[in-house]
C-alpha cells in the first residue's frame, strides 16, 4: 500500500494569495471611503436645503423680509444711521449679541477668540424654521465641536467653533453687503462701484433661484462672523472670505428658494490662496471666483450666464 505524499502551499503561492487579499481589503476601503463621504455630502446639501427652507419661509411669515446674514448687530459707523438697526438685529440668523435668558453670554473668549453657543443658536432668527442644532454643523467639517459642549457656564469647550455655515453677506440686507457702511465706503467701495443694493425682502430679487443663499466657510478666526463675502469688482477678483474646503472637488449650497446646488473646485489654487492670505486674497483669472460672482445676486451682480 502506497501513501502518496502531502503538498502544501509554496512560498510563492502564499505570497500571491496575501497580495490577493490585499488588494481586496485596500480596495474595500477606498470604496467605503468614497460611500461615507458620499453620505456625508449628502447629509451637508440636506443642511443646505433646510437653511434655504428656513429663509424663504422667514420671509413668507414677515411680509417678504428674508432672514439677515449678519450675527452682531454692527455699532460702530461714522454715523448713527450708519449702525444696525433694531428691525435688522431681529432679523439676524444668529444672536451672537448679549445674554441668553438664563444670563449666559451668547459667546465665550476660547483660545482668543469668541465662540458662539447653542443660544447664539438658538436666539437667532433661523432656529424657529430650523428646530435642530445639528443642522448648523456641516458632517464634512472637521473644526466642529460636539453641540452639546457649547452651553452657558460650560468651561470645558475644545473647540473654536458650533457653526460650519454662512449666509450670502448680499442678500437680505435693507442698505447693501452685510449692511456694513465699511463695505460699502472703504474696504470695497461698492457704492461708488454700483454694487451697494438693498435685498431685504424677496422681492428685490430678482433671481431667487439662482442666488445664493447658504454656503459652507472655513474661517481661519475660528466662528464664521456675520455673512460670506466676495468682493463683486470682477476687475480685481478678490476674496473677502472663502468657501470651506472639506471636500476636495467642490462646494455645496443653497438657493433663497430653498433648492441646492453644487460649485466645482477645479484647482488647489484657491485653498491655497485661503492658507497664504485667510482673508482678502486676490486670485486674478480664477474660475471659481467667477462662479461664485455669478449667484451673489444675479440679475443685479452680473448674470448666471457670466463666463
Amino acid at each position: 500500500m502506497s501513501i502518496k505524499p502531502k503538498h502544501g502551499f509554496t512560498l510563492i503561492e502564499l505570497l500571491i494569495v496575501i497580495a490577493i487579499i490585499a488588494i481586496l481589503v485596500g480596495f474595500t476601503v477606498v470604496v467605503a471611503g468614497g460611500m461615507m463621504n458620499r453620505a456625508k455630502s449628502t447629509k451637508d446639501m440636506a443642511n443646505h436645503r433646510i437653511i434655504g427652507t428656513a429663509t424663504w419661509s422667514h420671509s413668507v411669515d414677515n411680509k417678504g423680509s428674508l432672514l439677515h446674514p449678519r450675527i452682531y448687530a454692527h455699532i460702530w459707523g461714522p454715523e448713527p444711521q450708519d449702525n444696525s438697526t433694531q428691525e435688522q438685529i431681529q432679523r439676524m440668523w444668529i444672536a451672537a449679541d448679549g445674554q441668553d435668558a438664563n444670563g449666559y453670554d451668547r459667546t465665550v473668549l476660547f483660545e482668543g477668540q469668541q465662540v458662539e453657543l447653542q443660544s447664539a443658536l438658538k436666539d437667532g432668527a433661523a432656529y424657529p424654521y430650523i428646530g435642530d442644532l445639528m443642522v448648523y454643523q456641516s458632517p464634512l467639517d472637521p473644526t466642529v465641536g460636539d453641540v452639546n459642549d457649547f452651553t452657558g457656564g460650560n468651561a470645558n469647550i475644545s473647540a473654536k467653533r458650533i457653526r460650519s455655515y454662512s449666509l450670502n453677506g448680499f442678500i437680505g440686507v435693507e442698505w447693501g453687503a452685510d449692511d456694513y457702511v465699511g463695505f460699502r465706503d472703504d474696504e470695497m467701495q461698492l457704492q461708488e462701484n454700483g454694487y451697494w443694493h438693498a435685498t431685504e425682502t424677496v422681492s428685490q430679487i430678482p433671481q431667487p433661484s439662482n442666488t445664493m443663499c447658504s454656503i459652507g466657510e472655513d474661517d481661519k478666526n475660528g466662528r464664521n462672523l456675520n455673512g460670506w463675502i466676495l468682493n463683486p469688482d470682477s476687475t480685481i477678483e478678490t476674496w473677502h472670505d472663502y468657501p470651506a474646503f472639506w471636500d476636495e472637488t467642490g462646494v455645496n449650497i443653497s438657493y433663497i428658494d430653498g433648492s441646492t446646488g453644487f460649485i466645482e473646485l477645479s484647482s488647489d489654487s484657491l485653498k491655497q490662496s485661503w492658507e497664504n492670505d485667510g482673508h482678502d486674497g486676490t486670485t486674478d483669472g480664477l474660475k471659481e471666483y467667477r462662479a461664485f460672482r455669478k449667484v451673489l445676486l444675479p440679475g443685479r451682480i452680473g448674470t448666471i450666464l457670466d463666463m
